[in-house]
């Protein structure tokens, strides 16, 4: 389970509100009767009265491509590195009384994937990448007053990762041609990180809803098992490990704190325009190193540089109750980007700005059920990346594309 990059700032994954999706999750920090929230504040679900379940499964689809900018490695065209994705989520509240609930919600929160050309230029860094953070967040929400409400919660997160690349072995035994003798190396592991988050939501006035929330940063480090393979005849004889061997390597992967704060402020009976503000500190991807036990052929340490800097998301949005079973809602989103510049951009996490434009609506089928539907188009600010072997070669290449997500949900009130 895994959303390409480019949906969200690093590699952030917001999936997790089909309704909150259709305003581009605008009010989703200020919200007071939807579980999906509870992602975005853990007090939002103070105000709810009967045991509710909210699930949601996500679709995303799109085509990015890759165009070379006078890469010095020979390789192929990429071609899309989007794979279709689906991402579920599940939300449940359960009402104990005079304001207090115990609540869960399951969802992924960060994740890559991105699947480029065999035999592209940057095959030396990805050619099949996957990072995935699938998060249990039990949670408490307590209503202090008429007006005010806490919450607190535990983040219990699971990540695990794949990557294939390619090692340029020619240049190890065949100067003349360095990177016609490619060997391969795949690696995958996994590991477990504890966090935590709070929140709080504030009613000052009639129709006016403020929340701010707190969700911490989260450290893993993957044990993650390698294998490296087709290594050529005369480089394997002369390693003496044959045509492949395993290894064992550690990645140390740090995943940021952010701040939300929302608005929801009713217009009219019918008409709520919303507001959410994140702040997200990416600035703590200084680098991704692993450090391999033998490395052989890879070497005992591969580092890329990220220094990457702090991202804001801005979501304005609104809901319109059209009649008693039919709500429309409508947002757009601004997206900024954790890079600093293009030379910090690793071709396994391409990221750029992203300008989002969401609809999405809601039938109430029964008194009980709810089906919810959003439609997510993103715009892609196009993207440079560039990165560099050892011995000076590179490849860089211009990202353009463009994401869509489709979103189909229930809500349900026992």
């Amino acid at each position: 389970m895994a959303s390409c990059a480019l949906f969200a700032s690093g590699f952030s994954i917001l999936e997790q509100s089909v309704s909150g999706l259709g305003r581009g999750l605008a009010g989703m920090t200020a919200s007071t009767d939807d579980p999906s929230a509870l992602y975005f504040n853990p007090a939002s679900a103070a105000w709810i009265e009967r045991p509710t379940m909210v699930g949601g499964l996500h679709l995303l689809t799109g085509d990015v491509h890759v165009h070379d900018e006078g890469s010095t490695i020979p390789g192929h065209h990429s071609g899309d590195i989007i794979r279709q994705t689906e991402i579920p989520n599940f939300d449940f509240v359960y009402p104990i009384g005079d304001g207090l609930t115990l609540n869960v919600a399951t969802s992924a929160t960060s994740g890559t994937a991105t699947n480029y050309h065999k035999d592209w230029s940057g095959r030396y860094f990805g050619i099949d990448t996957s990072i995935a953070v699938i998060e249990i967040l039990p949670s408490v929400s307590y209503r202090l007053t008429d007006t005010v409400a806490v919450g607190v919660g535990v983040m219990f997160d699971y990540a695990k990762m794949k990557a294939l690349q390619k090692i340029p072995a020619g240049a190890y035994f065949d100067p003349s041609n360095p990177y016609g003798h490619d060997a391969k190396i795949r690696s995958e592991g996994d590991d477990y990180a504890v966090g935590f988050s709070a929140g709080v939501v504030w009613m000052p006035f009639e129709g006016t809803k403020l929340g701010l929330a707190y969700r911490s940063s989260m450290e893993y480090t993957l044990d993650l098992d390698c294998k490296i393979y087709q290594i050529p005849e005369p480089l394997g004889t002369a390693l003496g490990t044959g045509s492949s061997y395993k290894d064992h390597a550690k990645m140390k992967l740090k995943m940021p704190q952010n701040v939300n704060f929302g608005i929801q402020q009713a217009i009219t009976e019918k008409l709520t325009l919303m507001l959410d503000i994140a702040w997200t500190d990416w600035s703590v991807m200084k680098e991704m190193t692993t450090k391999f036990e033998k490395g052989t052929l890879t070497g005992k340490t591969s580092t890329s540089v990220m220094n990457w800097h702090d991202s804001w998301r801005f979501s304005l949005g609104g809901e319109y109750k059209l009649t008693d079973k039919w709500t429309l809602r409508l947002g757009g989103t601004f997206d900024e980007r954790a890079v600093t510049k293009h030379t910090n951009k690793v071709c396994e996490l391409p990221d750029t700005h992203r300008y989002w434009v969401c609809v999405g609506a809601s039938y109430q089928l029964t008194k009980q059920l709810r089906i919810d539907a959003a439609w997510n188009h993103l715009f892609f600010h196009p993207g440079h990346a560039q990165e560099t072997l050892a011995e000076g070669q590179y490849t860089k290449g211009c990202y353009r594309g463009y994401t869509n997500l489709y979103s189909l949900g229930i809500k349900y009130e026992f």
